[in-house]
C-alpha cells in the first residue's frame, strides 16, 4: 500500500469500528497495496500510536487495527463474530442529544454522568471503538425480552437495546427489538454483549393519566438487563428506571457487589422512597402490569405521582432519577410538591378523573393505586387517614416545604387554607371559614366577639341562644372590636409608626393637610411656605423603606400639595394617583346648611364639630339641628372605604391627606375619645400632619395608631 494512501487511511475520523473496518477496504481497493512482506506485522506495518490510533492496515490478507499502540488482528473467531454481527447494527434511535437535565424548579443542572447517561455523539469518539473491540472478547449472544406496560407508554413506543461497558457507558452497539402491540411486550434476538452490561430504552408516546389522551416524551427510560446464560430479560417502566439508576452506582461504587444483591438493594430503595412497604411488595423487576397485583396498584400509583410532577413524565423522572442515585430521594421540595397535588386531587376528586382515565387503557379492574398515593403524601405532609376517632380536627401541615404548610392554626404566613375530617363523609375537605377560625373555641358569653384564627379579618360574636359563633357582619361592629384592640391613647411619631412596620404589613396615613394661610379656605388655596417646608420635612422622616408611597388626597388644593411636598421629600415621584372626595372636610356632615345652624349655635367651627365628637350633640333623632351623622357608623365606613380601595393593592405605603373637621371626629372615634382635641372641653384641635394610621396584614389583621407629623400633635396657632 502507498504511503500515500496510508497516510489518508491513518487520517480518517469515523464512528464506530464497523465504519472504521468498511473505510479501510473501500481505500485498500482503490490504492492496492505496495508494503513489503514480512512475518511480523508489528515490523512490516507502519507505526501504531496515538496518532494512528483506529487506522486499519493488511498484509497478506490479514487485516489489523490499530489499538493502544498494538496491531490488533481483526481476522479471528471474536473479531469478526463483533464486526457481522454487533457492529453492523445502527446506532440506538433514541433521543440523548441532550447533555444536562434540567429540574422544574429551575434549580442547579443534574449533569448526566450522575446517570451515565450517555450522548450518543460519545460513539464517534476512538475510545468508544477500542472498547467494543476489547470487550469482544466475552461477547454472548443473547435473546433480550420483556415488558414495558401500557400504563406509561403505547403500541407507538420503540425500544433498543444498547450495548454497555464495564463502566456503564455506551459503545455505540445497539439492537432494535421487536414490539408486540397486544401485550406490550417486546423481543430483540442475537444481542451481544458482555453480561450484565446492557440496557434497554424506550422512547415514544406516554398514556397522560391524569388528564387523558397522551404525551409525546422527549427522552427516553430505561432498565439494565438482566441475562442467565442465552436470554435476558428487562422490564421497563418507572420503577424499574429508578432501580437502574441506583443499580449502576452500587456496581460502579463497589466491584465485589454481585448484581443480584445490587438488584435486590436497589428495588427495597425505590419502594421505600415512595414510603412503601418494600418487603409485602417483592422485587420491582417482577411487576409487568397494573392490573391485578399490589405491586402493579403501586407502580400505577408511582407512575401517576410522577406525571403530576410535570407534564414531560420522563423529564422530571430523570431529575428524580440524578437524585435518587446514591439510593435516596432527598429533593424534599420536589417530593411536598407531588405530595400537595396528590392531596389536593384527592380533597377534590377523590381521585376520579385519574381512575376513568386508567380504565380507558383497557387494564380492568382497575387496582387499588389511590391507597399508595395516600400513603405516599399522608407520610410526606403528616396526615392522618380521616376516620371516626379524629371526625371534626383541623389539618394543616407541618412539613415546611409544602404549600400546606403553618406553623400553627393562626399563621397565615404560607396559606390560611386549612382541612377538616368530615364526619358525615369520612374524606378530608376544606374547612369552612368558620370552621377554622372558631376550631377549639369554648361557649363564650351571649355578645362576646373574638377574632377569627386563620382569618383575623373576620370577627365572630357569642350567641347564647344558640350556643354558637356568628360572623359579625356589621361595619361598627368590627371597628369598634379592632379600636378597643388598638388602644390608642396618644399620638406617636409618624416615623415611629413608620419604621416599626411588620414586614407583612401595609398601611394608610391619613393625615391634616400643612399649614395655611389664615384665610385660605377655599379649594383652589394652597399651602403657606411653612406649609410647603414641612410637608418636604416630614418626608424626610419616611426613608427607610425603598418602596415608593402612593398618594392621594382630597379634592383641595392644599391637601395635594401636601402629599406632594411628602414625596418631594422622600426623594420620590410626585404623581398623585387618587383623588378622593371623600377625603373633603364635609364627611361628616349631613347638611351644609344645618351645620351652618350648628356652628351658629356653638360659636364656630370648632365648638360644633367639638360637641358633635365628644359630646354627640347636633347628631341622632333626638337632636334639635341634625347637621352630622352617626359617629361610630360614619368612622367606620370610611375605615372600610379606605380598607377596601387598598387591601388587595401591590402598595405597600398609602400617604392620604384630608382637613381638620374630618380628623378630629376621626381619630377621637379611634382613640375612643382618650385623645382630647374638644376645644369646649378643655382639649386642643388637631395640628398639621397629625392623623391616624390604618394598618393590616394578610390575614385581614387590623391595628390603628394615632401619629404625628411635627413635634406637636395640637395645634399651636397661625
Amino acid at each position: 500500500m502507498s504511503k500515500k494512501c496510508l497516510g489518508r487511511l491513518v487520517g480518517l475520523k469515523v464512528f464506530g469500528l464497523a465504519v472504521y473496518i468498511a473505510c479501510a477496504l473501500c481505500f485498500l481497493a482503490s490504492c492496492g497495496d505496495d508494503s513489503s512482506s514480512g512475518s511480523d506485522p508489528k515490523i512490516e506495518l507502519s507505526t501504531c500510536d496515538d496518532t494512528t490510533e483506529g487506522a486499519v492496515d493488511s498484509l497478506e490478507g490479514v487485516r489489523y487495527v490499530c489499538s493502544q499502540g498494538e496491531w490488533l488482528n481483526l481476522s479471528d473467531s471474536t473479531a469478526d463474530s463483533s464486526s457481522t454481527d454487533s457492529l453492523k447494527q445502527k446506532d440506538p434511535e433514541v433521543n440523548q442529544d441532550t447533555t444536562k437535565t434540567v429540574d422544574s424548579l429551575n434549580r442547579d443542572t443534574v449533569t448526566t454522568d450522575t446517570l451515565s447517561r450517555q450522548d450518543s455523539s460519545e460513539v464517534a469518539d476512538p475510545d468508544s471503538s477500542e472498547k467494543v473491540s476489547k470487550e469482544s472478547v466475552g461477547l454472548e449472544k443473547v435473546k433480550v425480552t420483556g415488558t414495558f406496560g401500557y400504563g406509561i407508554f403505547d403500541s407507538r413506543s420503540s425500544v433498543v437495546v444498547e450495548v454497555l461497558d464495564d463502566s456503564f457507558k455506551s459503545t455505540g452497539t445497539s439492537f432494535p427489538a421487536t414490539i408486540s402491540a397486544t401485550d406490550g411486550s417486546y423481543s430483540a434476538s442475537d444481542v451481544s454483549f458482555t453480561p450484565p452490561y446492557a440496557r434497554a430504552y424506550i422512547q415514544g408516546k406516554a398514556s397522560d393519566l391524569l388528564h387523558g389522551g397522551s404525551i409525546t416524551l422527549n427522552d427516553t427510560l430505561y432498565a439494565l438487563v438482566s441475562a442467565k446464560g442465552k436470554s435476558g430479560k428487562a422490564n421497563i417502566n418507572v420503577l424499574t428506571f429508578l432501580k437502574s439508576v441506583y443499580m449502576q452506582s452500587l456496581l460502579k461504587k463497589s466491584k465485589t457487589t454481585t448484581e443480584a444483591k445490587a438488584s435486590e438493594k436497589a428495588s427495597n430503595a425505590v419502594w421505600k422512597m415512595f414510603n412503601f412497604d418494600a418487603d409485602g411488595l417483592g422485587h420491582v423487576d417482577s411487576v409487568t402490569s397494573f392490573a391485578g397485583s399490589e405491586p402493579g396498584a403501586a407502580m400505577l400509583a408511582v407512575t401517576i405521582l410522577m406525571q403530576s410532577f410535570v407534564k414531560d413524565t420522563v423529564a422530571s423522572l430523570w431529575n428524580v432519577a440524578a437524585d435518587f442515585a446514591d439510593g435516596s430521594w432527598d429533593d424534599s421540595l420536589a417530593r411536598a410538591k407531588i405530595a400537595d397535588w396528590a392531596f389536593n386531587e384527592d380533597v377534590n376528586d377523590d381521585f376520579e378523573t385519574v381512575h376513568k382515565n386508567v380504565e380507558k387503557l383497557g387494564l380492568a379492574p382497575v387496582p387499588d393505586f389511590e391507597k399508595y398515593i395516600r400513603m405516599f403524601y399522608r407520610a410526606e405532609l403528616g396526615i392522618e387517614a380521616c376516620s371516626d376517632e379524629n371526625a371534626g380536627t383541623i389539618f394543616f401541615s407541618k412539613n415546611p416545604f409544602s404549600a400546606y404548610y403553618a406553623s400553627e392554626l393562626s399563621d397565615v404566613s404560607v396559606t390560611s387554607a386549612r382541612f377538616i375530617c368530615d364526619k358525615n363523609t369520612g374524606a378530608w375537605r376544606e374547612a369552612l371559614d368558620k370552621e377554622k377560625d372558631t376550631y377549639g373555641f369554648e361557649a363564650g358569653q351571649d355578645g362576646e366577639i373574638r377574632q377569627g384564627l386563620v382569618n383575623a379579618g373576620i370577627i365572630y360574636t357569642y350567641n347564647e341562644a344558640s350556643d354558637s359563633w356568628r360572623v359579625v357582619s356589621s361595619d361598627v361592629d368590627i371597628n369598634n372590636y379592632f379600636v378597643d384592640k388598638s388602644n390608642i391613647t396618644d399620638f406617636v411619631d409618624i416615623k415611629t409608626v413608620y419604621e416599626g412596620l411588620k414586614a407583612d404589613e401595609k398601611v394608610i396615613f391619613l393625615l391634616r393637610h400643612g399649614q395655611r394661610d389664615q384665610n385660605a379656605t377655599s379649594k383652589e388655596d394652597g399651602l403657606s411656605q411653612a406649609g410647603l417646608d414641612s410637608s418636604k420635612h416630614v418626608g424626610k422622616k419616611l426613608t427607610k423603606f425603598k418602596e415608593p408611597m402612593r398618594l392621594g388626597a382630597s379634592e383641595f388644593y392644599r391637601a395635594q400639595q401636601t402629599v406632594i411636598g411628602i414625596a418631594m421629600g422622600r426623594g420620590q415621584d410626585t404623581t398623585i394617583a387618587d383623588t378622593i372626595p371623600e377625603l373633603n372636610d364635609d364627611w361628616y356632615m349631613i347638611d351644609r346648611q344645618l351645620v351652618n345652624q350648628a356652628e351658629s349655635d356653638a360659636g364656630g367651627g370648632w365648638e360644633a364639630t367639638s360637641l358633635y365628637t365628644y359630646t354627640g350633640a347636633y347628631s341622632g333623632e333626638d337632636a334639635t339641628i341634625k347637621a352630622y351623622y352617626n359617629l361610630e357608623e360614619r368612622s367606620a365606613e370610611l375605615i372600610e372605604l379606605l380598607y377596601n380601595k387598598y387591601k388587595d393593592g401591590s402598595d405597600r405605603f398609602i400617604m392620604l391627606s384630608s382637613h381638620d373637621k374630618l380628623m378630629v371626629p376621626f381619630v377621637a372615634y379611634c382613640s375612643k375619645l382618650r385623645i382630647n382635641m374638644n376645644v369646649k372641653g378643655g382639649g386642643t384641635w388637631i395640628n398639621y400632619f397629625a392623623g391616624i394610621a390604618i394598618i393590616w396584614d394578610k390575614s385581614g389583621n387590623r391595628r390603628y395608631e394615632a401619629f404625628k407629623g411635627l413635634k406637636e400633635a395640637y395645634f399651636q396657632g397661625w
